[in-house]
């Protein structure tokens, strides 16, 4: 077998549902809808994503199967999304089997977000500094609610204004590529490693505040270097945890 083959492998037909299924948990996982929101109906999502009744029905059936939403019946009813729930012994113990993957996540997040932040730093429009000084104030509101009240909700709402505030960087950066993969970092580490944010520490909003006024002061150098360090300080929290 010559090389070009040997890097030939078969290709899996992936059913429509299971594209489906990718698109709501990707907008659940970054934050796009919350817990105790209703997802576009039936009919909404079969228009947005061009796809048969049956097919979102397949996936709806999955998520609800999960626990990821909860299906209400009558009148102010619909698909309404649902809190994760965490058994922190039984994640502990799946992450110790997968270090590998909680590496990896780390690593792409910091190679795909540090460049976005450098880039955010020089292309900057005042209306992203504006709104990354609206998110700030947002997190660290939440966070106080959170620190008071480790409700799912409470820390959730901070979760998705991180995701949003991260997002938001990456925007600014105004590189289509990166934003995309700024997103898919962020979801990849959030699959082998969320389950530990099932509560927030109180160093939770560190590094925010001085990556924005980086950013706003058009200081690449500095901007980069702060998100990485934030982004290690997360996996030293993560491998902390692991040890206990």
């Amino acid at each position: 077998m010559t090389a070009d083959k040997a890097a030939l492998v078969p290709v899996r037909q992936i059913p429509a549902h299971e594209l489906v299924l990718d698109q709501i948990r990707r907008s659940l996982e970054l934050g796009q809808f919350r817990p105790g929101d209703r997802l576009p109906t039936e009919r909404e999502l079969t228009e947005l994503l061009q796809v048969s009744r049956t097919t979102v029905r397949s996936a709806l059936y999955v998520l609800e199967r999960e626990g990821l939403i909860e299906v209400r019946r009558g009148r102010g009813g619909g698909f309404i999304v649902q809190a994760p729930k965490y058994d922190a012994t039984e994640t502990r113990r799946e992450m110790r089997k997968n270090k590998k993957a909680i590496r990896d996540a780390f690593e792409y997040r910091s190679a795909v977000e540090v460049a976005a932040t450098r880039l955010a730093a020089e292309r900057r429009r005042v209306s992203d500094v504006n709104e990354l000084h609206r998110l700030l104030s947002a997190m660290d509101k939440a966070l106080g609610v959170a620190l008071g009240d480790q409700t799912a909700h409470n820390v959730h709402e901070f979760q998705t204004l991180d995701n949003t505030f991260h997002l938001t960087i990456a925007r600014a950066s105004q590189n289509d590529l990166l934003i995309e993969a700024v997103a898919d970092a962020r979801r990849k580490m959030w699959l082998p490693v969320g389950a530990v944010f099932g509560r927030l520490e109180p160093n939770a909003n560190d590094f925010h505040e001085v990556i924005v006024e980086a950013i706003e002061n058009k200081d690449p150098e500095t901007a980069g270097e702060k998100m990485n360090e934030h982004i290690n300080s997360t996996r030293s929290t993560v491998e902390s945890y692991l040890k206990r």
